[in-house]
């Protein structure tokens, strides 16, 4: 079985995020932070700052008037916001193309499980800006064993057509040695996402394992809502396949999913429309 270390040193170019990202993830553990910094380090970016716009103006953000600009984008969305704003515009960036993957699908489906992690979380008192971070990157590794091992990709992609997270990871560690798990937390360490963010997106596929965090069953949950609503299911159907143990793991009123599953449905026509 390949080493985590030995497929990134197969990795001729690791795919980098902008300057200003990388800037803004040193204040991700800072909350004093100065806002008025953080604009002017997106004003420096003039293609950051037009995809933070863009995706300010969308419903995943809930502003009840026009962001024209950025500091529009830091009076109306606040500290934490804009800084996974920031973050989201960069890393849906970070690559252009790959070889077998529908880039355009895929952050879709990621922009749409970020945003319902952070509404579940929210509803669970969890940090919100976080499980979006987490909901967003769940699925990075698989983009980076597109990249080096395409043909064996293809192989899985056959084989898990519409498959749950955690059997996934069974099929490529059989057919790759490796799983887009272990892929997604290096990566989040190499690019120095905070450690939380890394241990969920190593164990969100097994969010109810004992060294899971509190954030690993709702990114989990998340991605089987995202995963329901790009495939065009209904409401009904999506929270009757959602895994039972894990969505009563998460305490939340069982009735209540199906009318939040629907209101999801707006989100991923504005993930269409930002990508």
């Amino acid at each position: 079985m390949q080493s985590v270390e030995d497929f990134f040193n197969s990795i001729a170019r690791l795919p980098s995020l902008p300057k200003v990202v990388q800037e803004v993830m040193l204040m991700l553990s800072n909350d004093s932070v100065d806002i008025n910094q953080l604009a002017s380090l997106i004003k420096q970016d003039a293609v950051i700052a037009a995809k933070v716009l863009k995706m300010a103006n969308s419903s995943f953000y809930g502003v009840t008037r026009a962001v024209k600009n950025i500091d529009d984008a830091v009076a109306i969305l606040g500290l934490a916001k804009l800084r996974s704003l920031v973050i989201a515009s960069g890393v849906t960036g970070a690559v252009a193309n790959v070889p077998g993957l529908d880039l355009k699908r895929f952050w879709i489906h990621s922009l749409l499980a970020a945003s319902i992690s952070r509404d579940i979380a929210k509803q669970m008192e969890l940090d919100a800006e976080m499980a979006y971070l987490a909901g967003l990157l769940h699925n990075i590794g698989d983009l980076l064993l597109h990249l080096v091992s395409p043909a064996m990709c293809a192989e899985v992609d056959a084989l898990c057509a519409d498959t749950c997270s955690e059997q996934r990871c069974l099929v490529e560690r059989d057919v790759i040695g490796l799983d887009h798990c272990q892929i997604g937390e290096e990566l989040a360490l190499r690019w120095d996402f905070p450690s939380e963010i890394s241990r969920v997106l190593h164990y969100y596929a097994t969010p109810l394992d004992k060294n899971a965090c509190a954030i690993a069953p709702v990114v989990y949950i998340a991605v089987q809502i995202a995963q329901g609503l790009v495939r065009g299911d209904d409401a009904s159907n999506i929270s009757l396949s959602l895994n039972t143990e894990v969505a009563q793991h998460l305490t939340l009123d069982a009735d209540a999913w199906q009318t939040s599953i629907e209101h999801y449905r707006g989100l991923l026509q504005e993930a269409n429309a930002m990508m």
